[in-house]
């Protein structure tokens, strides 16, 4: 039975689940459910560019949740520091999630209503939701939220700066799709013996 012909009332949505093993010991339990779509009513080439986009979304968050994971471990401790740091990440992608949800769901909606849906919009939202998660959790849940003893506000602060950077420089807007501003280029120096060969 197709996912449009269900018979049971709600959306349907796949049920993930499993231990994070690490030489036969069990180290974590993981679970999550995710909602299932039905794209039967979808041309082909309007499921193949909702897969595209969503590919460039997931690619984005993946690298915003790197450059957060960074800093917070920028702003702790020296750039070599090891350590399991995946917390930062499930924060990040659970932050997201929903807004994500929301998105995917208009553009489902626009492709089985046969609506050409311009993209460059819904990439800049999805960049905009991306980035202020990032800086309110860096702020408020990892490293504004610290012992101020304990904190090196020199480093923070760089570390902010440097996340700011990578969240709304070219490397994210290109995973996303977005455009990117070209450098401003500097225009040559003139030397001391052209300037006064021209004033001459």
């Amino acid at each position: 039975m197709s996912l449009d012909k269900r018979t049971v009332g709600g959306p349907l949505r796949l049920w993930a689940f499993g231990y994070d093993m690490d030489n036969m010991k069990a180290r974590c339990w993981y679970e999550s459910t995710l909602p299932l779509y039905g794209l039967a009513e979808c041309s082909i080439d309007a499921r193949r560019g909702l897969q595209a986009e969503v590919g460039r979304w997931l690619a984005g968050a993946e690298q915003a949740a790197t450059h957060l994971r960074n800093a917070v471990k920028d702003a702790w401790f020296s750039a070599d520091a090891r350590g399991d740091f995946s917390h930062v990440d499930a924060s990040f992608w659970s932050a997201t999630e929903p807004a994500f949800y929301r998105q995917l769901q208009s553009l489902i909606e626009a492709a089985r209503d046969g609506i050409d849906h311009p993209p460059l919009p819904a990439r800049e939202d999805w960049h905009g939701v991306l980035a202020r998660t990032a800086l309110r959790l860096f702020d408020a849940s990892f490293v504004g939220c610290g012992a101020i003893e304990r904190q090196n506000p020199r480093r923070a602060a760089l570390a902010h700066r440097q996340l700011r950077k990578n969240l709304y420089g070219p490397k994210l807007k290109l995973a996303l799709g977005l455009p990117v501003d070209a450098p401003a280029t500097q225009a040559p120096r003139k030397t001391a013996q052209r300037a006064r060969k021209e004033a001459a």
